[in-house]
């Protein structure tokens, strides 16, 4: 009881923290830059950042959930190996740098600059993952939660002012770029410091061989890899494939950023979870307590923004973005529903990772990517922007499904099919009152409100104990 304590406690606070900073950051900076540089330049930046994106598996290597699951395993291992972890570090980024070259000169990409810079960006934020993958395998829950905003407060610090006293002309992407690796940098070196003062060791001779640490780590790279190219491949492809790809591109930015802001809470969640339940050893009570509740509180958050991004559409666009475009409004509509998807996928993918299902969660998620692609590549042409979220629905729904369905039957966990009636029926209660409710209540933010308060009224009344046990841990 006392570790699932822990869990929530340090849980609510990263949620705190991150609800406090990370939308500050999406839409108080991000979506300034979209909209100073207009949607067909903001596209073209975000096609390149899908292309950094999807290679950025090779820095991680799956670093991060190899070293939460041996740790539970071995404590003597992180302190005996971190210094050839790094090591290992510097290698991945060096592979990365060429792959990255290669793809970019047989593409044809053109802004070199920018390129370079996103992928610095990427192998510094490698690195300051990395340590905070350190931190959270000792179970520091707390610090995690304060350096998971660090690099994006920072960011808020120099573009606010920026964006606030217009200096130098204003944030344009190139601008942009060089303030996010300095931060990333500075967030790094942080985490890196705390390490040290906490005792971390880095010997760079001590430790296991580096070729069995690639080798044993190799299983959660695939699926590192796969999740990333299926999450962010669609983007490149939707700026190389249609006539006009730049503009379809900076669409499909806009409504993605709403989905990148909503995913933020299934990382974070995650990130917890896995070491969590990796030093629980099995599906013991406080491992399933721990399960139900994230699904809880990740479903109901994603279900609600699905149908209220659905219902709202148009005075979300035209409250957050410049272009007034109907396919932009489309866009949004079909984009934000497939966080339902992601938050299965977030909570039994860390349980098939944690338990040690590797093989088949990686075989799920390489089927579904695959299906992505082909989805994209048969609708992009016809239908933009809108034909990614057409493919995504498909292939993150399909993806979902099979990973919850393998956590449940491999390790013997509930389906508990009284909250996924909850789950149905409270989303199906906001969907009428938002979609219907627009007759009575014409202001969106105080139908938004109150559909609002009517979900949360809902899910208390029939989740009862099952959610609300969480927010009572965090009092302890």
């Amino acid at each position: 009881m006392k570790e699932s304590n822990r869990l929530f406690s340090a849980m609510g606070l990263l949620l705190l923290l991150n609800a406090l900073i990370k939308p500050l950051w999406i839409f108080g900076v991000d979506r300034q830059v979209q909209n100073l540089n207009g949607t067909e330049a903001y596209g073209l930046y975000f096609s390149l950042l899908g292309l950094a994106l999807s290679g950025s598996f090779l820095l991680d290597w799956g670093m991060s959930g190899y070293i939460n699951r041996r740790l539970a395993a071995d404590p003597a291992f992180q302190q005996d190996n971190a210094g050839r972890l790094l090591l290992l570090k510097f290698l991945q980024a060096v592979l990365y740098s060429i792959l990255l070259l290669l793809i970019a000169l047989y593409t044809g990409v053109t802004e070199w600059e920018w390129l370079i810079l996103l992928a610095a960006i990427q192998i510094m934020n490698a690195f300051f993952l990395f340590m905070r993958a350190l931190i959270t395998a000792r179970q520091w829950f707390k610090a995690e939660a304060w350096f998971s905003v660090f690099d994006k407060g920072l960011m808020l610090l120099f573009c606010g002012t920026i964006l606030l006293l217009p200096l130098s002309g204003g944030l344009d992407i190139l601008l942009f770029l060089r303030i996010q690796l300095g931060c990333t940098i500075i967030a790094a070196l942080a985490a890196f410091l705390f390490l040290r003062y906490r005792g971390q060791s880095f010997h760079f001779k001590k430790g296991e061989p580096l070729r069995r640490l690639f080798r044993e780590a190799l299983p959660f790279a695939v699926i590192v890899m796969l999740m990333s190219v299926h999450n962010r491949l669609d983007a490149f492809l939707l700026e190389r494939i249609h006539p006009e790809g730049a503009y379809q591109a900076g669409i499909y930015a806009g409504a993605y950023r709403l989905l990148d802001a909503g995913n933020i809470a299934g990382y974070l969640v995650a990130s917890l979870l896995l070491p969590f339940l990796a030093a629980q050893g099995g599906a013991g009570p406080p491992a399933r307590k721990a399960i139900l509740v994230s699904r809880h509180i990740l479903l109901l958050f994603s279900i609600a923004a699905g149908v209220t991004a659905y219902c709202l559409a148009t005075p979300l666009q035209q409250l957050l973005y410049h272009n007034q475009d109907a396919a932009a409004v489309q866009v949004l509509q079909f984009c934000l529903p497939v966080l339902v998807a992601y938050s299965v996928i977030h909570v039994y993918g860390t349980v098939l990772t944690a338990f040690g299902w590797l093989k088949q969660f990686s075989l799920i998620v390489l089927a579904g990517l695959l299906l992505n692609i082909l989805f994209n590549l048969w609708w992009i042409p016809a239908y933009g922007a809108t034909g990614c979220c057409y493919a995504a629905l498909v292939s993150q729904g399909l993806t979902a499904a099979a990973v919850y369905w393998l956590a449940i039957k491999k390790n013997s966990i509930s389906h508990h099919t009284r909250s996924w009636i909850v789950y149905i029926l409270s989303g199906f209660i906001l969907f009428c009152f938002l979609y219907f409710g627009k007759i009575w209540i014409p202001v969106p933010w105080i139908l938004l409100f109150s559909g609002g308060m009517l979900y949360v009224l809902f899910a208390r009344v029939w989740l009862g104990p099952d959610l609300f046990l969480y927010f009572r841990m965090i009092k302890k």
